[in-house]
């Protein structure tokens, strides 16, 4: 599942058979429409047994469901009746499940030739109990429940509604834990049978699920009843379900079986599927190829989900957030395609890498998200190489590496011990770690042979379930090194810094290496760590270069540079900046590197330097304004990509670091670093433009015109932003945010209300969305204090309108507005705001750089947070965030004091 990124949005915008089953719609529907208790759950008592902690008592299995709902999708509730087939381990009085706000109307146990009534034990979270007069089992058993669930409209999770032109659909979010909400059931990823599916909706209604339709007949009442092929062994969090008034789009079909794919989309938006319908088929081809195993499932369906933020990779039946799959013609633009590629390539990629094979447990999740991300990366590039996805991808492993600097971050592979672990496990650790880690190897043992240990590994877990200790044992079978360095990275936090000297007295050049854990400045962490880490250097070797790998499984490590002849007049540790770990290159290593001749070095090494000469900036191993010094030379590149690198150098300093009365020279430096290209790119693209200068272009003018506060490009984006207001057509798609937020930065009250009325009439979603985020980007704080309260009404959805109140942190004079409203309104906005924001509201407090505001934000959210799914985790890393900023301040603003100081007026490398 690829889940909204909430911390891009919330922090600085630059920086989820018959049997007794009830057979026909109207007994259904007559349940769901009476609500008749056929049996009164009973309360908890003292007497009754306790429910589970976190997983349910390993008494019992199921070995296939049988699963009945009637879904409205106007409604506030559902019908729905369970079959489990069940194998009964031992002797049980009381057998439990999962569940959660279900109200039980009947529930009956057939084992050993007899029928007995279950007594209910309800609990107020997670489970239902069903105890029996006397043990049930072993053996084989039928479990038959009839009841009744919620259709929410606030979170999208278990079953719930989205209305879209004026219609209603329902969908359902079973992952992580959700599947509990719409049936009882074994609600762990380990349990993993076959389902089939039977659903009554209304005759105009269509119905989608995992599998083919195989029949479909008409009942009493405007109802009809949707059969559907019973399904592969799947666990109950890839099960999936979508009703309402639908078109299809046929994609044609793909793969060895020739499977039939299908866009399907909310009525009357068929036309907005049409780049996914072309690519769908190529993406499902190149997977196959790698994998070497036919697409494993009987059709492709690839439903879009309005206002959802999210992917989510249902077997056979994938969901996307619309603004993902689908845009309006005239919306059409580079970073659409790009988005979703990389997303439809990840979510296609789990069909096999999590749905085909799926982790045994939640410790383990970023089997399916790693991979599929790392995946996602590899068909990108072979799709469209001229898209440099893999930069974007490195940029993905260095932020990785920011977040697991911090002693609050986790391991890959952590320990599950509460649901709060769950939510905390689908995050930048699991994916773009994850991701790196599967790079890393593959780089260090060569792509055949990576590729070889992941056939080994899906042929022998096939349909089943699998963990790392799993998937590590087939890569040994290639490189029996390989297990124990790939689990120093898994079973631990931290990043690796390997410092790195060159010497070449007493005998042939040597590359020292070093490793201890990167810290920031501040940190209350020990560097006192060690990995064993596959390190690989290039150096010159005569007329070409020369590449050498090691792995680093002790404190010290000495690389003999082999195949050089002499002294190499440069070392890089980190051949195609393919490996996990920060180096820090001692002696002369790195202003070598920095020298024109590396142009040896390819765009992704040049990429990681820069990023790591900044991340060195911030664990104090370089004074900040010395690494300010570097950004000319690093301009000297023309690589786009290496350009919009240095501003991790460059920008954001006027927020925390830069004195007021140095705002003046700060500026006068971002604009002869950036001023000059971004004049010359200008607000609309240009004939014969690559994709990397295309993505350039609102980055830098971005800065320009908001951090160097360049006029002439502030009036531009204004009269761009009131055409645009009248005419769409006025502005380029991807230009669009960059235009309305500087506009809005920099403008009045009149402007808001504009925005305000616009976005109020706008029905697509992705440019309401657009309207939104820029009425969050103003500076006046009397615009600030009239935007925020609009989260507490009914104006906007509120999964929309969150970026109103976020966006308003980044300006220092606003951040106590923001944090004042939150601490107001607290409980309004708890109660407005779905369930999976709620972690994340310490975010709007995440912009301070001093101990008392922290000090402040713990005692405010820390007993809150508590009561958030995954929510302790997010303040932990919010207050460590503050203090470290804090510290680098203290660190660091001397050094970029005196730069300032002694910078000219002189527009120096910048272009």
């Amino acid at each position: 599942m690829k889940r909204r990124d909430l911390l891009n949005s919330i922090s600085r915008r630059r920086g989820w058979r018959a049997g007794r089953t009830l057979s026909t719609a109207l007994v259904v529907a007559a349940l769901l429409a009476c609500g008749t208790v056929m049996l009164t759950p009973s309360r908890a008592s003292a007497e009754e047994p306790a429910p589970p902690k976190l997983r349910l008592p390993a008494v019992a299995a199921p070995t296939r469901y049988h699963l009945e709902l009637t879904l409205v999708p106007d409604a506030d509730t559902f019908a729905g009746a369970v079959d489990i087939e069940l194998t009964l381990k031992k002797a049980t009085p009381v057998l439990w499940l999962n569940g959660q706000n279900l109200t039980v109307k009947e529930a009956i146990l057939e084992t050993g030739g007899q029928s007995l009534t279950a007594k209910v034990i309800a609990t107020p979270k997670d489970y239902i109990g069903f105890s029996f007069d006397k043990a049930v089992g072993p053996g084989a058993a039928r479990l038959h429940i009839a009841y009744q669930g919620k259709i929410d409209r606030k979170n999208m999770e278990g079953v719930f509604q989205v209305k879209e032109g004026g219609a209603w659909y329902v969908y359902t979010q079973f992952e992580p834990i959700f599947a509990r909400k719409a049936f009882p059931g074994f609600d762990e990823p380990g349990y993993k049978v076959p389902w089939q599916v039977t659903l009554h909706v209304k005759k105009e209604d269509s119905a989608f699920s995992n599998t083919p339709i195989v029949s479909e007949t008409d009942d009493p009442n405007g109802m009809k009843t949707v059969k559907f092929a019973e399904t592969k062994p799947l666990p109950s969090y890839l099960v999936a379900v979508a009703v309402g008034t639908f078109d299809t789009v046929d994609a044609g079909t793909a793969g060895k079986k020739h499977t039939h794919i299908r866009i399907v989309v909310p009525h009357g938006e068929s036309a907005e599927a049409r780049y996914a319908a072309k690519t769908t088929p190529a993406i499902v081809n190149l997977l196959e190829g790698y994998f070497g195993i036919p697409y494993p499932y009987e059709k492709l369906d690839e439903v879009a989900i309005p206002l959802a933020g999210y992917a989510m990779e249902h077997a056979g039946m994938v969901t996307y957030g619309s603004g993902i799959i689908l845009w309006p013609p005239d919306q059409d633009s580079l970073q659409k395609h790009r988005l979703w590629v990389s997303v439809g390539a990840h979510e296609l990629a789990h069909q096999w890498f999590g749905d085909y094979v799926t982790t045994a447990w939640w410790n383990d999740i970023w089997l399916n998200e790693g991979f599929a991300s790392w995946m996602a990366d590899k068909i990108s590039n072979e799709y469209k190489p001229e898209w440099h996805m893999h930069i974007s991808e490195l940029n993905g492993y260095q932020g990785a590496m920011d977040t697991d600097a911090l002693v609050s971050s986790r391991k890959v592979r952590q320990p599950i011990e509460s649901d709060d672990d769950i939510a905390n496990s689908f995050d930048g650790i699991t994916y773009n770690k994850g991701s790196a880690l599967l790079n890393m190897f593959e780089t260090y043992m060569s792509p055949e042979r990576f590729q070889k240990g992941i056939h080994l590994y899906l042929e022998k877990h096939a349909w089943g379930n699998a963990t790392s200790a799993d998937f590590l044992a087939a890569l040994g079978t290639v490189d029996p090194a390989i297990p124990a360095s790939f689990s120093s990275f898994l079973d631990q936090a931290g990043v690796p810094e390997v410092n790195a000297s060159l010497k070449c007295a007493g005998g042939a050049p040597r590359l020292e290496l070093e490793q201890q854990r990167f810290l920031p400045v501040g940190s209350t962490g020990s560097a006192d760590q060690m990995w064993q880490i596959p390190v690989c250097a290039k150096y010159p070797s005569g007329s070409t270069e020369a590449r050498q790998c090691a792995l680093v499984t002790a404190k010290t490590k000495e690389l003999t540079l082999s195949k050089a002849t002499g002294c190499p007049q440069w070392v890089f540790a980190n051949d195609g900046a393919a490996g996990y770990y920060r180096v820090h290159y001692q002696g002369h290593l790195l202003d070598s590197l920095l020298k024109d001749d590396t142009r040896t070095l390819g765009l992704a090494e040049r990429v990681g330097l820069v990023g790591d000469v900044a991340a060195f900036t911030g664990g104090g191993q370089m004074k900040r304004g010395e690494a300010l010094g570097m950004v000319p030379e690093f301009l000297q590149d023309p690589a786009p990509q290496v350009t919009a690198k240095t501003l991790e150098i460059a920008s954001g300093l006027e927020f925390n670091i830069v004195p007021d009365s140095l705002l003046p020279k700060y500026r006068k430096f971002l604009e002869n670093m950036y001023g000059g290209r971004a004049h010359e790119l200008g607000w609309k693209s240009k004939p014969g433009e690559d994709a990397a200068t295309e993505r350039l272009r609102p980055t830098l003018l971005d800065v320009t015109a908001d951090e160097a506060e360049d006029p002439e490009l502030i009036a531009q984006a204004k009269t761009l932003a009131n055409e645009w207001l009248s005419n769409h057509n006025a502005v380029a798609p991807d230009m669009v945010g960059v235009v309305l937020r500087t506009a809005a930065e920099h403008g009045d009250r009149a402007f808001f209300r504009r925005l305000r009325s616009e976005a109020k009439k706008e029905k697509d979603q992705n440019t309401r969305g657009q309207l939104l985020n820029a009425m969050g980007s103003f500076r006046d704080p009397e615009i600030v204090k009239a935007a925020m309260p609009i989260l507490l009404t009914s104006e906007f959805d509120p999964r929309e309108s969150l970026g109103i109140l976020f966006g308003a942190t980044q300006w220092p004079a606003n951040r106590d507005l923001v944090y004042d409203f939150v601490k107001q309104n607290i409980g309004a906005l708890e109660a407005k705001l779905p369930q999976d924001v709620l972690p994340f509201m310490p975010y709007a407090a995440a912009s301070y750089c001093d101990e008392q505001h922290r000090a402040d934000v713990e005692a405010f959210f820390k007993d809150r947070s508590a009561k958030y799914p995954g929510g302790p985790r997010t303040l932990d890393q919010v207050l460590e965030g503050i203090s470290l900023c804090a510290a680098n301040k203290s660190a660091q603003q001397a050094s970029v004091v005196a730069f300032l100081s002694g910078y000219g007026s002189k527009a120096g490398a910048g272009r």
